[in-house]
Parts: C-alpha cells; sequence; structure tokens
C-alpha cells in the first residue's frame, strides 16, 4: 500500500471542474526543484454555449466536450479528479448516528435523510458523506448518478479511470477551516460561524455551531445577493433557535468582479480563495488537504 502511493505520488494529475457554463482542465505535476509541491503545466478553459438547455442536454453537451478534449496529447497519463459545480450538487447535513456499521447502513442513513429533504427525486443520486467527529452531526452531498456515470464511460473511453469526485463546496470548506486555523483576529469566534460560499451562479449558506455543522442550504443567487443572504439568514436564525450573532465567513472566488457583500448586525470576513478557482492564475498551485464528503 505504502510503495503504491510513493509511486502515484509523482502521477501528473488532470483536475476537472465541471460547471454549467464551462469545463476547467489543469494538469498538475510534482517536481524535485518544487519541493515536490504540484504545479501547473498546461490549462484549458471550455466555455460551454449559454443558452437555456434540460439537464440532459447539458450533460450530453459536457460530455461530447470532454471527448474532444482528452484525446489531445498534454492530458494523456494524468490521474482523473474531478470538481463538480454546486449547481450540479445537493446537500444535507445528517445528524450523528453511532449504530452505524458499515457502509451499507450508512448508505441507507443517507438515503433516509434525502428523502425527507428533496423526496422522490434523490432516488436516483449518488451519496457521499465526510467522516464525521464524534457525537457530531456532518455534511454530506449528493449528484445525480446519470452524471457521474456519464463522467466515468468518457475516461474510460479515454483509456483512464477517474480517480475521484468532489462537490465544490469542499474548496471553501478547507479553505475556510485554513484560515480559520491561522486567524488569531477571530479564533474565539470559530467555534460558530455562517459559512457562505457563492460560485457559479449558486449561494451556499452553511452554519457550524459548537464546531459542529448544522444546516446548510444550496440556493440560486437573485439580483440583490446581500438582500437574499440577510434574509437567508434571519430566516434560518429563526427555524434553528440561533441565540447569538455569528461571524460570517465568505468564500467568493468571483466577487473581484461582482457586487460586494455588505450586511447589517454581521461582521463579514473575506476568506481567500483556492488558488485552484483563479483559474487563470500564473503562480503555480499547491493543494490543501481534501476535505472528502
Amino acid at each position: 500500500m505504502l510503495l503504491h502511493w510513493f509511486k502515484s505520488f509523482f502521477i501528473d494529475e488532470l483536475r476537472v471542474f465541471i460547471h454549467p457554463q464551462r469545463i476547467v482542465l489543469l494538469r498538475l505535476t510534482r517536481t524535485l526543484k518544487y519541493g515536490f509541491k504540484q504545479q501547473l503545466i498546461h490549462e484549458l478553459v471550455i466555455d460551454l454555449p449559454s443558452e437555456e438547455r434540460t439537464a440532459d442536454e447539458l450533460m450530453q453537451l459536457m460530455v461530447e466536450a470532454l471527448k474532444s478534449a482528452l484525446v489531445k496529447p498534454e492530458w494523456l497519463g494524468a490521474m482523473p479528479v474531478i470538481i463538480v459545480s454546486n449547481h450540479f450538487t445537493f446537500y444535507s447535513v445528517i445528524p450523528w448516528n453511532s449504530s452505524l456499521t458499515g457502509e451499507q447502513e450508512r448508505q441507507a442513513y443517507l438515503k433516509h435523510y434525502f428523502n425527507l429533504s428533496f423526496g422522490e427525486a434523490s432516488k436516483s443520486w449518488d451519496f457521499r458523506m465526510s467522516e464525521p467527529g464524534y457525537g457530531k452531526a456532518t455534511l454530506s452531498s449528493a449528484i445525480s448518478s446519470s452524471l457521474l456515470i456519464a463522467l466515468h464511460q468518457v475516461f474510460e473511453q479515454a483509456n483512464t479511470k477517474i480517480v475521484a469526485v468532489y462537490p465544490h463546496l469542499m474548496l471553501a470548506v478547507n479553505q475556510t477551516l485554513n484560515q480559520i486555523k491561522m486567524d488569531k483576529q477571530h479564533s474565539a469566534q470559530t467555534e460558530n460561524f455562517w459559512l457562505v460560499a457563492i460560485q457559479n451562479g449558486r449561494l451556499c449558506l452553511a452554519l457550524m455551531e459548537n464546531n459542529g455543522w448544522q444546516l446548510i442550504k444550496n440556493v440560486a443567487i437573485e439580483t440583490d445577493i446581500t438582500e437574499q443572504l440577510t434574509a437567508l439568514i434571519q430566516r434560518q436564525t429563526v427555524v434553528y433557535s440561533v441565540e447569538y450573532i455569528a461571524l460570517v465567513l465568505l468564500y467568493w472566488p468571483e466577487s473581484q468582479s461582482a457586487q460586494s457583500l455588505k450586511l447589517e448586525s454581521y461582521e463579514v470576513v473575506k476568506v481567500s480563495p483556492h488558488q485552484f478557482d483563479l483559474q487563470n492564475h500564473p503562480l503555480s498551485i499547491s493543494l490543501p488537504a481534501w476535505a472528502l464528503i
């Protein structure tokens, strides 16, 4: 097992971002020159047509775009890792359950909670859950099984195999938790905070309370994001009986070209974007640890 990990450490990685508006491919390599940190050596941005289409039509368009891209020599021999936009992902907070003894029981537990939140549509989804802390609720995600199958088939046809599939929210979660560890100014407030992640027309709002996740909402953004977010936080504060005004941690990679966000009665702290979300950034890229859900 150690030898397998050691060999895979030196294999290039093909990191693919799946967004409804575009697909981004990045080839990353490790060299002694840069201390074996991953470096970006190839990048391709595929912009998709912007007209409205059904979910099946969009999936077919993405599949065809990937097929065309993967035949190019710069992607050959790299291990594919897929990051799926929040547009294609559904989230839920799963309560702690000490009686779960295996993957089959865990999947049944996840299906139950997603069915409560999303109804019959969730029967066709693939579920994943991050490893919970003892006695803590945890974040979980679901992606359409048909989308996952289509992605796996595309890469199999290109004579390679997907190593992992992650929801985009994990970039925000990891980056936020890493920043919290280094933020001495707000260290006393970080057991309780709102996480706001805005990306590709979606707004994710999550509440961390006493170092455990309490809720998560994933909605389409409206014209006035400040007004929308204020109403959303106020509504969830009532629903979940939040008795304090928590810090708001904002992860918004696109905010340099978007509207500003100021919330009355809340202190907003901007989280530095993960380098992968600066798609055309010329500097070398280093990966943080992933929190898989």
